[in-house]
């Protein structure tokens, strides 16, 4: 049975799924956002898990996106994601009856106290650790990561950003020209269970391959891990080169599936 995480024994129960090993890769992103977006009515994030005595699983649903750690029933899965519209999962563990893969993520981690080599600041370059939110959201719809970042998008990863970022459950880094443009940005966007997950990382197209990306992630990937916390990153396969380079090791996948 699917509940809704409205009690202490069902927050339990969610928080339970996010323990287990094979909840490696979405655990950080569940138990951040429930911690903070589970008591706010009206945030748009509604969570659940199990029933009393079955096996535990977390389950976050926001618009037609979801995430889900532990052995959810499959047939069960389908119907619930179906009833709220949810068109895209991204899952460690069960898949919903029917629905089929879509894409692949290579889970990347740097294990807490380890260090990452090193890498020079760029000529002209600047950390700014305090960036502005709505500077990081311009810059990421300018680039890659965001897309066009066109109208609601744009506002509800403003938002939610900012309120992740309040509660001290995410850590924002940029880097930063002479000017005062920012011209790339990474960032630990959960911050759980002393793990925190690195995304958002973005250089803008005129500023690539002058190394801007490698000290950035570094830099703050390297002050995470030395605070006591496993950093961990999904990335496409493609990438996943780029992130060994630095020093990240490989563990395991992550799908994205759909109906």
């Amino acid at each position: 049975m699917i509940c809704a995480v409205n009690s202490a024994q069902t927050r339990r129960r969610f928080e339970a799924a996010l323990v287990d090993p094979r909840s490696a890769g979405v655990a950080c992103q569940l138990g951040a956002l429930q911690a903070v977006f589970g008591p706010l009515p009206g945030s748009g994030w509604r969570f659940y898990t199990g029933g009393e005595g079955e096996p535990s699983f977390a389950l976050g649903v926001r618009g037609a996106s979801a995430l889900l750690a532990g052995p959810a029933d499959a047939e069960e899965l389908s119907g619930f994601l179906g009833f709220c519209g949810v068109q895209q999962l991204r899952t460690t563990a069960a898949v919903p009856k029917g629905w089929q893969p879509k894409e692949r993520f290579v889970r990347m981690i740097l294990p807490a106290g380890a260090t990452l080599p090193r890498q020079p600041a760029p000529e002209k370059i600047r950390l700014n650790e305090c960036p502005g939110v709505g500077q990081v959201t311009d810059l990421l719809c300018r680039g890659e990561s965001l897309g066009s970042g066109a109208g609601d998008a744009r506002d509800c990863f403003y938002s939610e950003t900012c309120t992740l970022v309040n509660h001290g459950r995410a850590l924002i880094w940029a880097a930063q020209a002479p000017e005062g443009e920012l011209v790339a940005t990474a960032g630990a966007y959960a911050l759980w269970n002393q793990t925190a997950y690195l995304a958002g990382v973005e250089t803008l197209q005129g500023n690539r391959g002058r190394g801007v990306g490698r000290f950035l992630v570094c830099a703050l990937a390297n002050r995470l891990a030395g605070q006591g916390n496993t950093v961990e990153l999904l990335c496409t396969p493609e990438r996943a080169g780029f992130y060994r380079a630095l020093g990240f090791e490989r563990e395991g996948e992550v799908g994205s599936f759909g109906p």
